[in-house]
């Protein structure tokens, strides 16, 4: 698989050391971090458990706004997973639960994750759509100009690699 610009990178020392001091804690926040600690650092089939344990926590005890976080967590895992389409569908439900609910945050975060995905999926045509436009969401939301620079530099990278990549 071709490397994804939209990927985060991680720091392994910094991210154990929290999951560490998170040590067994129950509560909600507590075991949506852990997911996405363990989910960093690799592990994740502990990750999948704890990102389902998460959406199943949010989905009974949450506000509709914390079950998309949740699941919204779930699909990074799977989308580490290599489980792209249920990631993808996972996403896009965010995606639109957030624009409905004018949740302009959550709805970023579930866009530039679709685009990830897509980029995973090497459909690099819709990637670059996504990627256009959480740019034009960003930009109506005042994103911070470093923000948008790096989201313009991944969409450059992403239409780089459509001139040199088969469709």
């Amino acid at each position: 698989m071709s490397s994804n610009s939209l990927r985060e990178t991680t720091d392994a020392r910094a991210a154990q050391a929290r999951l560490d001091a998170l040590g067994t804690a129950r509560s909600t926040d507590a075991i949506a971090e852990r997911a996405e600690l363990l989910r960093v650092l690799g592990r994740i089939d502990e990750a999948f458990a704890t990102a389902e344990e998460s959406y199943r926590l949010a989905f009974f005890t949450g506000d509709r706004e914390q079950v998309t976080l949740a699941r919204l967590r779930r699909a990074r895992v799977l989308q580490d997973k290599g489980n792209l389409e249920r990631a993808l569908a996972d996403v896009k439900a965010c995606r639109q639960a957030a624009h409905t609910e004018g949740w302009g945050e959550v709805e970023a975060s579930a866009l530039y994750q679709q685009a990830s995905v897509l980029v995973d999926m090497g459909k690099l045509e819709d990637a670059r759509v996504a990627v256009s436009e959480l740019i034009q969401l960003r930009v109506a939301q005042d994103a911070p100009a470093e923000q948008l620079a790096l989201l313009n530099s991944a969409l450059e990278d992403i239409m780089r690699r459509m001139l040199i990549e088969p469709s």
